[in-house]
C-alpha cells in the first residue's frame, strides 16, 4: 500500500463528500436537530438543577452538570435512530455505486490496488462523519453558551468523551452500509440489506438470544414452597436473588448485541449520573436514591463499570470493516 495514493483518495473522496447535496442535506438537518435537541436539553438541566437545590428531586441525587444538556441529544442519535440513519446514508453506495456506474474496473485498472481504494474510501467517509458530528457538537456548545450554561474542564472533557463515542456509533453503522455495498451489485440492494441487517442486530438477535438463553440455562424463577413462610424464607430469598442476578446477566449479554443499546449504556453515565446511580443501586440491592456511599458516576465509569461493553462496542466496525475488507480484495470484477 503507497500513502500517497491513499491520501489522495481519501482526499478526494471526502472532497466528493463535502459537494455533494447530500451531505449538504444531512449536515443542516443533523445541526437543526441538535439545537433543538440542546434547547430541550438546557430545560431538563435547569430543572434538574433546581430540583436538587430545592431537594424536591428524588431522582436527582447528585448536582447536575452541564454535560447533561447532552442526554436529549444521545437519545435522538441512538434511541431514535438518527445516528445510524447518518452513517447509513454515507456508505451504503460507496462501492455499488462504482459497480453500476461501471467506473470500478476503470478505476482498478490504473495503478492503484484494491487496498488503497476501500481505505481510501473508508478514510474519505469518516472524515466527512468527523466533520457532521464536530459540527453539529459545535453547534450545541453555542446554544448552551446563548442559554447562559458555561462547561468547565472537566465537562468539557466530558463533552469531548461523548463526541467520540457518537462518532464511533456513527462509523458503525456506516461500516456495515460499506459492508453491505461491496456485498451487493446495486445502491439500492445495498441499502434494504443494511437496514435488513440493522434491524436484525438492533431487535431480533437481542431478543432471540435473551429467550433461549433463559430457557435454557435458567428456566423459570423459583416458586415459593409451602415452608418458605416459616423456616425457609432466607432460603428462598437466596434462591431468587441468584436467579435474578444470573437473569440480569443474561439480558447484559443479550443488549449487548445491539449497538443501540450499547451505545445507551455506556453514555449514561455521562449525561444521566443520577439515573445511572439509582439503576446501579437497585441492581446491588442498594437504597436506589443513596448518594452518600457513592461518586458520582462519569467518565471513568466506562472503564470500571462499562469495560466490557465498551470492547465491543468497539469491535462492530471493526468486524464490518474486516469483512468489506476480505470481501472487496476477492471480488470478481468480471
Amino acid at each position: 500500500m503507497d500513502l500517497a495514493r491513499l491520501a489522495i483518495i481519501s482526499q478526494k473522496e471526502f472532497s466528493d463528500h463535502i459537494r455533494s447535496r447530500r451531505l449538504i442535506f444531512i449536515l443542516i438537518i443533523f445541526c437543526l436537530i441538535l439545537g433543538i435537541k440542546a434547547a430541550n436539553g438546557v430545560a431538563d438541566y435547569n430543572e434538574s438543577l433546581e430540583a436538587y437545590k430545592s431537594g424536591t428531586g428524588s431522582l436527582v441525587i447528585f448536582l447536575p452538570s452541564a454535560v447533561e444538556v447532552f442526554s436529549e441529544i444521545v437519545n435522538a442519535i441512538g434511541s431514535e435512530g438518527f445516528g445510524l440513519i447518518v452513517g447509513l446514508a454515507l456508505g451504503f453506495d460507496l462501492l455499488s455505486g462504482e459497480k453500476e456506474g461501471r467506473t470500478l474496473k476503470t478505476i482498478l485498472s490504473r495503478p492503484i490496488y484494491r487496498d488503497e481504494l476501500i481505505n481510501g474510501k473508508a478514510i474519505g467517509g469518516i472524515a466527512a462523519l468527523i466533520l457532521i458530528s464536530a459540527t453539529g457538537f459545535f453547534i450545541v456548545l453555542a446554544v448552551m453558551l446563548v442559554l447562559g450554561i458555561v462547561p468547565d474542564f472537566d465537562e468539557l472533557f466530558g463533552i469531548g468523551i461523548l463526541w467520540i463515542l457518537t462518532l464511533l456509533f456513527m462509523i458503525t453503522a456506516f461500516s456495515l452500509a460499506l459492508m453491505t455495498s461491496v456485498i451487493t451489485k446495486t445502491s439500492s440492494n445495498s441499502l434494504i440489506l443494511s437496514l435488513a441487517i440493522i434491524f436484525l442486530i438492533l431487535f431480533v438477535l437481542p431478543l432471540g438470544v435473551n429467550n433461549i438463553a433463559t430457557e435454557l440455562l435458567i428456566g423459570q424463577p423459583p416458586l415459593p414452597s409451602s415452608d418458605s413462610f416459616s423456616s425457609g424464607m432466607y432460603e428462598y430469598q437466596e434462591k431468587q436473588k441468584e436467579y435474578y442476578d444470573e437473569k440480569n446477566a443474561i439480558i447484559d449479554l443479550s443488549t449487548s448485541i445491539s449497538i443501540k443499546e450499547v451505545y445507551e449504556d455506556i453514555t449514561l453515565p455521562i449525561v444521566a449520573p443520577s439515573s445511572y446511580q439509582i439503576s446501579m443501586n437497585l441492581r446491588n440491592s442498594n437504597d436506589p436514591f443513596s448518594s452518600a456511599t457513592s461518586e458520582k458516576p462519569g467518565v471513568w465509569s466506562l472503564v470500571s463499570d462499562q469495560f466490557g461493553k465498551l470492547i465491543i462496542f468497539i469491535m462492530w466496525p471493526v468486524i464490518f470493516f474486516g469483512i468489506a475488507y476480505v470481501r472487496f480484495m476477492r471480488l470478481d470484477l468480471r
